[in-house]
């Protein structure tokens, strides 16, 4: 008799430690499933953005900056696309980029903008007419940046002798196109 109960005790035991296992496997599993889950869900978001991005574009403007204002965290680099679409004779064109100032959240001017550009200048040589070019400007926000809303400037200039259009001063030939790029830093 005692055999037996020892032999129940013993199976009884290896089926509690068997289920407590097969427990924390499926609630690991379904955890595993969840963030997984939340991870597409953002990727979901960020596709989104950028087709939306693609779809204010599709107008006629010469330029487009798709989404002009953006989010980056502290240590880490963001890109703006810019369409931009050659409406004159064939031309080269220069594009700038040049950092313009920013504000903290309680509006104080940030004293220095440490933010750095990619690339800050860029040539695009022989666009031809109606044709269309689209680039990226990259953001990095180092990681001693200070809180606030930063501003950039993006210039894109070209030489025409028969126009004289440069408003800002910006390009030292002709402007085609003057567009903002706004980075706020949590």
């Amino acid at each position: 008799m005692d055999k037996k109960g020892i032999e129940l005790s013993v199976n009884f035991l290896v089926i509690i430690i068997i289920a407590i296992v097969v427990f924390f496997f499926g609630a690991r599993f379904i955890y595993n499933l969840a963030s997984e889950a939340t991870e597409l869900g953002k990727l979901t978001l960020d596709e989104l953005d950028t087709r939306i991005g693609d779809l204010i574009c599709e107008g006629s403007e010469k330029v487009c900056l798709g989404i002009n204002r953006k989010v980056i965290e502290r240590g880490k680099l963001d890109i703006f696309e810019l369409k931009m679409m050659n409406i004159l004779k064939k031309q080269d064109f220069d594009i700038f980029v040049s950092k313009s100032g920013g504000f903290t959240g309680t509006g104080n001017p940030i004293a220095a903008n440490n933010l750095l550009i990619f690339p800050e200048s860029r040539n695009i040589p022989n666009l031809e007419r109606n044709s269309e070019k689209n680039l990226g400007i990259g953001i990095e926000v180092p990681k001693d940046a200070v809180s606030g809303t930063y501003i950039f400037d993006v210039s894109i200039c070209f030489n025409n002798p028969d126009i004289d259009d440069d408003p800002l001063g910006d390009c030292g030939t002709d402007t085609y196109s003057f567009n903002k790029i706004y980075v706020e830093v949590p």
